[in-house]
């Protein structure tokens, strides 16, 4: 029967499925822009609104990981969308628990519409975290590998070596 499957470095794709290597970030750390102004509907001034400390954790935290060396200035504009997205869904979960059902047309008791403009929002976000590779899971999609912490096989013997240089002990072999 014939072999179904290419040797090691004999693949067409020389890196065997690895498609990118993490080596330095051309996107440097930015902080969260000042939102857009919206009209206040009790009061009718214009006033930018506040990042939610949910939204503002979450950006820190994505800055402190790994992924975040391999963001170009074009992944900019997924990295607010994302950002509000999140902060959308923050406010909306907030106002949606605050009073979780409403009045439908009818009368009847329906599910507050806050959940619904929530979940869109967490779509989004979720959408954005694919494609910027945020997560294990969407790493390992992307074929992301993280550099930073691998370590070839020549280092690893080296330290084999090094630690067993002065042992005297017979090789349990």
């Amino acid at each position: 029967m014939p072999r179904t499957k290419k040797a090691a470095g004999t693949a067409v794709d020389q890196r065997n499925g690895r498609r990118t290597e993490i080596a330095s970030s051309s996107l440097a750390r930015f902080s969260l822009p000042k939102r857009p102004p919206v009209k206040d509907p009790e009061t009718g001034e214009l006033a930018s609104p506040p990042w939610r400390l949910e939204t503002r954790k979450a950006w820190a935290a994505l800055w402190a990981d790994p992924v975040a060396s391999a963001l170009t200035p074009a992944d900019r504009p997924v990295l607010l969308r994302w950002a509000d997205a999140m902060d959308r869904a923050a406010k909306h979960l907030e106002l949606g628990d605050a009073s979780p059902i409403a009045k439908g047309s009818m009368g009847q008791a329906v599910e507050s519409p806050h959940y619904g403009i929530a979940d869109k929002a967490i779509r989004i976000a979720q959408a954005c975290e694919a494609q910027l590779g945020v997560g294990a899971l969407h790493r390992a999609r992307l074929g992301i590998a993280i550099v930073e912490g691998k370590q070839s096989l020549m280092d690893l013997n080296a330290r084999i070596a090094q630690a067993s240089e002065g042992d005297d002990d017979d090789d349990p072999r």
